[in-house]
C-alpha cells in the first residue's frame, strides 16, 4: 500500500497518512502499513502505550524522550498537536511544528495544517528522541492517541518540561482555544435583526444552519445522458456530482437535507439513499411538475419550518471553506438571506446582481448586458421570509419561478440581503463542456485536496514497474496498469479497470470496470464498462456507459472531440 508522507520542519519527526476503511460499523486503521518490516520499526516493538484526554482544552503528554523512538496513533476525537524539537544535536534544534489531528475538522481557519481519518487516513505521527510533544482535546469526549515504543518502558527516559517553558506552545494553543470558542459564541448566541415583519422574534436566537435543501429534478439540460440518468448523478471523480454538494453541507453542520426530485425518479433515491452514509437525515420531496428552484424552494417549507436554511442547488459545487464562511458571515451580519457570489467570465449566463455601494441592489436573471462582473452562485442561505418572498412569484418567461425573482422581493422590502465573495465554484449550464470543467474542478479541490501536494498518489490495485506514475493519481481496487504506460494527474482510475500501454493525462477520469489499450486520453470523463481501443488520441471527451470506442482506419487529424451517450459505438 502506498502511504503518504508529510514532512515537517523538525528533524525526526514525519506524518504519514495510513489507509483507513469505513463502514457503517466502524473504522479500521492499517497502523503497520507492510507490517512490521517497514523501515519506521525497524528498531522494533518493545512496548505499546495509549493516552487518553477526557477534557477538552485540558493538555495531554508534554514531555521528550531520550532514547525512545516512538510512533503515535490519533485513533478518536481531534486535538492541537504541538512539537518542539530540544535535542541540541539536531539540525533543526529549536524549531516548532503545530498540526490538528483527529476524525473532524473545525472548519475555521486557523493558519495550521489538518489532517482526518474521515478522509481514509489517519495521521501517524514518527518522533525521534528530543522531540517534545503535547496534545489539547479540541472536540467534546475522549481524544485517544495510542502509541508504540522502541524500547523498554524507563520512567528515566523522560524530560517532562512544562508546557509554559517550552516557546510558542501556550501561544499557538491559546489563538486556536480563543477562535474555536469565538466561533461557537458567535453562531450560537447571535440573535436575528429587526426588519419590517413585526412577527419576528426579537429574541430568537439562532443555532448552527441544520437544515438544507437540494434541488434535483430530472431534466433534459445534459442530452444525451440525462435522457436515460439523473444528470445529478453524472460521475465527477467517479462519484456522482451531488454528493459533493451534500459531503460539503454535512462539513458545515448540517444535519437534515430534503432532496426535490421528479415523481418516480427512484434512482437518485438508490443511489443517494437515507443518508447514514454521511450521518445525515435525507428525505425526498416530490416536485410535480419543472416550475424551477422557486417552486422547489416553495413545496419545501413544511420541511424547513422556522429555521434558517440553505438551498444548495444539486448541479452546482461550492467549497466547503467557502460554504462555512458564508453562513457565518449570514450570522454575523443578521441576515435575512445571504447571496454567494463568484466573479466570472461570461455573467450574462447567470443571475447578476447589480451592486452599489457594496449592498445588493437588484439581481438579474441571464441579462443581454450584465451590471457587474459577478455571478450568483448556486447556494442561498435564507431565514423564513424567503417564503413570503417566493409566495409573491408570478412565472417568468422561461416558465419558471426564478429565484432572483425571491432576492429581489427581499430587497424591495428592506430585508436585509448580504453577499459573500467565494474563491471557486462549478455550475452545469447544460454544455457537455461543462461536464469536463466539473469534473476538472473535483479533481483539483475535492478529490485531492490542495494541502495534499502535487505528487499524492493512492494505488489500491495493481501497477507494474513500466508504468510511470506523476503527480495526483487515484486507482481503485482490481484494477492493473501494465505495458508501458503514462499516468500523469491529475487522475482518477475505478475498480475492476485495465489499463495497458496507455497515455492517461491530467484531468481524466475513468469509471470502473473500463478497459483502455493502446490509447491516449486526456481531460476526459470516462463512465464505467466503456471500452476504448484505438490510437487515434482523444482529448476533451466524455464517452458514455457501456461505450466502445475501436480503430477503422489509420487516419488523421488526431485529437478528437466527442460526445457519446450510454451504449453507444464508433469507429474511429
Amino acid at each position: 500500500m502506498v502511504i503518504k508522507q508529510i514532512t515537517t520542519p523538525i528533524k525526526g519527526l514525519n506524518l504519514y497518512l495510513n489507509k483507513v476503511v469505513s463502514d457503517e460499523r466502524g473504522s479500521y486503521c492499517d497502523m503497520a502499513p507492510g507490517g512490521t518490516d517497514s523501515p519506521l520499526y525497524s528498531e522494533g516493538i518493545k512496548h505499546i502505550h495509549a493516552s487518553i484526554a477526557t477534557k477538552r482544552f485540558v493538555a495531554r503528554g508534554g514531555h521528550y524522550h531520550f532514547e525512545l523512538k516512538e510512533s503515535l496513533f490519533n485513533l478518536s476525537g481531534t486535538a492541537l498537536w504541538y512539537f518542539y524539537d530540544f535535542d541540541k544535536n539536531s539540525p533543526t534544534f529549536g524549531k516548532s511544528y503545530a498540526v490538528i489531528l483527529g476524525y473532524d475538522k473545525l472548519g475555521l481557519d486557523l493558519g495550521i495544517p489538518e489532517y482526518t481519518i474521515n478522509k481514509e487516513a489517519a495521521a501517524q505521527i514518527a518522533i525521534s528522541p528530543g522531540v517534545y510533544h503535547v496534545f489539547w482535546p479540541l472536540t467534546d469526549g475522549q481524544t485517544v492517541a495510542a502509541g508504540i515504543g522502541s524500547i523498554k518502558y524507563d520512567p528515566e527516559d523522560y524530560d517532562r518540561t512544562k508546557i509554559e517553558d517550552v516557546p510558542g506552545a501556550i501561544e499557538i494553543f491559546e489563538k486556536v482555544k480563543n477562535k474555536i470558542l469565538e466561533n461557537e459564541k458567535g453562531i450560537s448566541r447571535r440573535s436575528v435583526s429587526p426588519s419590517v415583519d413585526t412577527e419576528r422574534l426579537l429574541a430568537t436566537e439562532y443555532l448552527p444552519i441544520k437544515k438544507a435543501i437540494i434541488p434535483a429534478a430530472r431534466s433534459n439540460q445534459q442530452r444525451p445522458f440525462s435522457h436515460t440518468i439523473n444528470k445529478h448523478l453524472i460521475p465527477f471523480g467517479n462519484r456522482p456530482m451531488i454528493f459533493y454538494g451534500i459531503e460539503n453541507l454535512v462539513a458545515a453542520g448540517v444535519k437534515e437535507i430534503a432532496i426535490v426530485i421528479r415523481e418516480n425518479d427512484n434512482l437518485i433515491q438508490r443511489v443517494v439513499g437515507d443518508g447514514s452514509r454521511w450521518k445525515v437525515d435525507i428525505k425526498y420531496i416530490i416536485q410535480k411538475e419543472l416550475l424551477g428552484v422557486g417552486n422547489a424552494l416553495k413545496i419545501s417549507r413544511d420541511f424547513v419550518g422556522d429555521d434558517p436554511f440553505v438551498l444548495y442547488l444539486g448541479d452546482n459545487i461550492i467549497l466547503k471553506e467557502d460554504l462555512q464562511k458564508s453562513i457565518n458571515k449570514f450570522f454575523e451580519e443578521k441576515s435575512n438571506a445571504l447571496l454567494m457570489l463568484a466573479e466570472v467570465d461570461n455573467p450574462q449566463m447567470f443571475g447578476v446582481p447589480e451592486i452599489a455601494n457594496g449592498k445588493i441592489i437588484k439581481v438579474e436573471e441571464r441579462p443581454m448586458h450584465a451590471k457587474s462582473k459577478f455571478a450568483v452562485a448556486g447556494a442561498y442561505i435564507y431565514d423564513q421570509n424567503a417564503f413570503k418572498a417566493v409566495e409573491s412569484l408570478n412565472l417568468s418567461s422561461r416558465g419558471e419561478y426564478e429565484i432572483s425573482d425571491v432576492h429581489n422581493y427581499l430587497i424591495d422590502n428592506n430585508y436585509k440581503v448580504s453577499c459573500q465573495r467565494i474563491s471557486e465554484w462549478w455550475k452545469d449550464r447544460g454544455n457537455f463542456k461543462d461536464l469536463l470543467n466539473g469534473n476538472r474542478f473535483v479533481l483539483e479541490n475535492c478529490v485531492f485536496e490542495k494541502s495534499a501536494g502535487s505528487d499524492c498518489k493512492k494505488i489500491d490495485g495493481f501497477v507494474e514497474k513500466s508504468v510511470k506514475i506523476e503527480g495526483r493519481v487515484k486507482i481503485g481496487k482490481n484494477t492493473r496498469a501494465v505495458g508501458r504506460g503514462l499516468i500523469r494527474g491529475p487522475v482518477v482510475i475505478g475498480e475492476g479497470c485495465l489499463i495497458k500501454d496507455c497515455y492517461i493525462g491530467p484531468g481524466t477520469s475513468i469509471g470502473n470496470n473500463v478497459e483502455i489499450q493502446n490509447a491516449e486520453v486526456e481531460n476526459s470523463l470516462i463512465m464505467e464498462q466503456a471500452n476504448i481501443f484505438t490510437k487515434n488520441r482523444i482529448v476533451n471527451s466524455v464517452i458514455g456507459r457501456n461505450s466502445s470506442i475501436t480503430d477503422k482506419a489509420h487516419s488523421i487529424p488526431y485529437g478528437n472531440e466527442m460526445i457519446m451517450g450510454e451504449n453507444c459505438q464508433a469507429s474511429i
